[in-house]
C-alpha cells in the first residue's frame, strides 16, 4: 500500500496527497505533518514494513470538504486520490487513482465557492519585448474568455486586468522570469511547462478540444499570444480536473478598450466592490446597488460594475430597460418572486460538465427549467426591445427537463453510487432486477411466520445486517426446539442465529441484484449527465440571460428605493449634474439628509475645479461622485 501511494505522490509532485482508506482519507509522510499542522488535526504514525513507522494523519471522508476549503485557502494544491474498484470485488490492493486535483482556481464544491462571485483561473504569457496574453476561465460557471495586450504600457495593463479579474491563481510558464510584473498582483502563481505555452500546441489544444478546424470563429488568429495563454490553460485544467470538461464549449476573445478603463488604485479609491477598511462587500458601491436574486444575477451585476461600457447606445439600451422594469413595477415584483426561486443553473450546468453533478444537481436543474415558460412570458410583458430579445432568448430546454423528470427521483439520495436514484419505468432492464429483488424480500418477509409455525418458537425472527447478511435468530431457551436443517451462523450472548440452505440461495440473489442495480443506476445516471453535458453551451447561454433579467429588474428595484434619476448620455466631452448624491455615503447616513452637490466640468469651457474647504468639508465625497 506505502509504495502504491509512493507511486501515486511521485507523479503530482507539489500537491499534498490524500489517500482513500476505508472511511478515511489519509496523508502520510510530510504531507501528513503539513496537514497535521494546518488543520489542526492530531499527528500519528503507522507501521510501514519492518517496523518502520511514517507520520500519518486522516480525516473522514464525508467531512474531507470541509479540511480541503481550509488547505486551499492557504494556497496548498491537493490531489485527491480515491478508490477506483470495489474493495469487494478486488484481487488484493485495491486499485486507487487520482481523479482530480483541487488548486485555488479550480475549485467546484458549492460549499467553497462564493456565490455571488466568480472564480477564475487565469493564465499568463509574455510574447515578445511589448505582448501578454492573458486568458481566464471560471471552472464552476463555463466561462472561459482571453485578451491579447500589446504596447508600450502593456505590463502595467496587465496588472490591472489581472487586479479587475481577481483570479485565484495564475498559471504561469516555468523558467521564463515572465511572471515578474505578475508578482505585483498579489496572486497566487503556479508554474507551468513553459513548452505548453507554446502557440501551435496551445492553438491545437483548442482546436482539439472544441472540435473545430481553426479558430477564426472565436477570433483567435490574429491574437497568437491569448491563444497561448488561452491553450495553456485549458491543459492545465484537463491535467488537474481528469475531467472532459464539457461545459467549456467556447472561448470569448476581447480586448480591454472595449469598456471603460479602471486601473486598480481608481477601483480600489471608489470601493466599488471592496471596501478599504477590511476588503468586504459593506459600505461598497455594489452593495448599494445589488438588489439580484440570483447568484447568476449578482455575478453578472458586478461584472458591469467592473467593467463599465463605453458604447453610448449599449448604455442607453440598458438604460431603458432598467426605466422598463422601473415603470412596469407589479410585473418587476412578480417577476422577482419568480427568479427568488431559480436555482444557480451556472454552477449547476458547470458541475454536470466537470462530471461532478450529483442527482439532486439534476433534480434542481429541472426545478430551474421548469419555471422558465411563464418567466420567459412575463420577460416578454415587459415594455422595452431588450427584454422581448431576451425573452426570445430564454429557452426552457423542454427535452432535457422531461427526460430529468422521467429518469430521476425527486428525492434523491446525494451518493450517485449507492442507488435509489432512477425511477421505475425508465430502464427496462432495471425494472426486472428490481422485481426479483423485490421477490426474493417479499418471500424473506414471509419467512418468520411459515419458520414460527414450523418450528413452534414463538420468539423466532428474521433479521438483516450488512456484516451478516440474512439470519434466524432463536434465543436460547428455545435451542431444543431448532430443526436439524438450521446451520449456525453467528453466536449471540442470549441467542443464537442461524441460515437455511435456500436462505443462503436467496440471500445470494438478492444481494447480488441490488448490487447490479446500484451499478446499472450509476451507469444510467452518468449517461443522462453525458447527454445534457452536450447541451452546455445553450444551457449556459440561457442561463445568462436569466442574469441579465435579474440585473436589470434590480437597477430598476435599486433605483426606485434610491430615487435615482437616469442620466443623458451625451457624445459631448461634457459632465453635467445637477443635485448630484453620493449612494454609499448617503445609504451611511442612516436616516440624515444628503445635502446635493451640482457638477459641471465642460473640455470646451470649464475643464478644471479646484476644490478647497476643511476637513468634513466633503471633498472626498464630491470627487467620488
Amino acid at each position: 500500500m506505502m509504495r502504491q501511494y509512493q507511486e501515486l505522490k511521485a507523479r503530482y509532485p507539489g500537491a499534498l496527497l490524500v489517500f482513500r482508506l476505508g472511511d478515511f482519507y489519509e496523508l502520510f509522510f510530510e504531507d501528513a505533518q503539513i496537514a497535521a499542522r494546518e488543520l489542526e488535526i492530531v499527528l500519528t504514525s503507522r507501521e510501514a514494513g519492518k517496523g518502520r513507522r511514517v507520520p500519518m494523519c486522516g480525516v473522514p471522508h464525508h467531512a474531507l470538504n470541509g479540511y480541503l476549503a481550509r488547505l486551499i485557502e492557504r494556497g496548498y494544491r491537493v490531489a485527491i486520490c480515491d478508490q477506483v474498484e470495489d474493495p469487494r470485488k478486488a484481487r488484493g490492493l485495491v486499485r486507487r487513482e487520482v481523479t482530480r486535483v483541487v488548486t485555488p482556481g479550480t475549485v467546484m464544491d458549492a460549499a467553497m465557492l462564493p456565490a455571488r462571485e466568480h472564480q477564475y483561473l487565469a493564465a499568463a504569457v509574455k510574447e515578445g519585448e511589448g505582448t501578454w496574453g492573458l486568458a481566464a476561465a471560471d471552472l464552476s460557471t463555463g466561462d472561459f474568455e482571453a485578451t491579447q495586450i500589446d504596447g508600450d504600457d502593456a505590463e502595467r495593463r496587465l496588472v490591472d486586468e489581472v487586479a479587475r479579474l481577481d483570479p485565484r491563481e495564475i498559471i504561469v510558464p516555468e523558467g521564463t522570469g515572465g511572471e515578474a510584473p505578475l508578482l505585483l498582483a498579489r496572486r497566487p502563481l503556479t508554474k507551468f511547462d513553459a513548452w505548453r505555452f507554446e502557440h501551435g500546441l496551445a492553438r491545437q489544444a483548442l482546436i482539439t478540444h472544441f472540435r473545430v478546424a481553426s479558430l477564426d470563429g472565436f477570433g483567435c488568429e490574429d491574437v497568437p499570444a491569448a491563444t497561448a495563454a488561452a491553450g495553456a490553460l485549458l491543459q492545465y485544467l484537463q491535467q488537474t480536473q481528469l475531467s472532459p470538461l464539457g461545459h467549456l464549449r467556447g472561448l470569448r476573445v476581447y480586448t480591454i478598450d472595449q469598456t471603460l478603463g479602471l486601473d486598480e488604485t481608481t477601483r480600489r479609491n471608489l470601493e466599488l466592490v471592496r471596501n478599504n477598511r477590511d476588503g468586504t462587500l459593506v459600505h461598497t458601491l455594489l452593495s448599494v446597488l445589488d438588489e439580484t436574486v440570483t447568484p447568476m444575477g449578482g455575478r453578472m451585476l458586478r461584472e458591469w460594475l467592473m467593467r463599465p461600457l463605453v458604447d453610448v447606445k449599449a448604455i442607453r439600451v440598458r438604460q431603458q430597460a432598467v426605466a422598463a422594469g422601473l415603470d412596469d413595477r407589479v410585473r418587476r415584483r412578480s417577476l422577482r418572486d419568480a427568479l427568488r426561486a431559480m436555482p444557480d443553473l451556472s454552477r449547476i450546468v458547470g458541475r454536470i460538465g466537470h462530471g461532478s453533478a450529483t442527482a439532486r444537481d439534476l433534480v434542481a436543474l429541472r426545478s430551474g427549467l421548469d419555471r422558465l415558460p411563464a418567466v420567459r412570458e412575463d420577460v416578454a410583458r415587459l415594455a422595452d426591445a431588450r427584454f422581448a430579445e431576451l425573452s426570445q432568448a430564454i429557452d426552457p430546454h423542454r427535452a432535457t427537463a422531461e427526460h430529468i423528470a422521467r429518469a430521476i427521483v425527486d428525492d434523491s439520495p446525494l451518493s450517485i453510487r449507492d442507488g435509489g436514484i432512477i425511477r421505475s419505468g425508465y430502464d427496462a432492464a432495471l425494472d426486472e432486477l428490481r422485481e426479483a429483488a423485490s421477490g426474493g424480500k417479499a418471500w424473506i418477509a414471509g419467512l418468520e411466520a411459515h419458520e414460527r409455525e414450523r418450528t413452534g418458537i414463538r420468539s423466532l425472527r428474521v433479521g438483516f445486517n450488512k456484516i451478516f447478511g440474512y439470519y434466524i435468530e432463536v434465543s436460547n431457551t428455545n435451542q431444543h426446539l431448532v430443526p436439524p436443517d438450521y446451520i449456525r451462523k453467528q453466536t449471540l450472548t442470549g441467542a443464537e442465529r442461524y441460515i437455511t440452505p435456500e436462505m443462503k440461495d436467496r440471500e445470494a440473489a438478492i444481494l447480488g441484484a441490488e448490487e447490479r442495480m446500484a451499478e446499472m443506476e450509476y451507469e444510467l445516471f452518468v449517461a443522462l449527465r453525458e447527454a445534457i453535458a452536450a447541451s452546455s453551451a445553450p444551457l449556459l447561454e440561457t442561463a445568462r440571460t436569466i442574469a441579465e433579467v435579474d440585473v436589470l429588474l434590480a437597477l430598476a428595484e435599486a433605483a426606485e428605493r434610491g430615487g435615482y434619476a437616469q442620466p443623458e448620455i451625451v457624445e459631448d466631452p461634457v459632465l453635467e449634474i445637477r443635485s448630484g448624491r453620493h449612494p454609499v455615503v448617503e445609504r451611511l447616513l442612516e436616516g440624515e439628509r444628503f445635502v446635493p452637490n451640482d457638477l459641471v466640468l465642460d473640455v470646451r469651457d470649464r475643464a478644471l475645479l479646484i476644490v478647497t474647504g476643511p476637513n468634513m468639508a466633503g471633498k472626498s465625497t464630491l470627487l467620488r461622485q
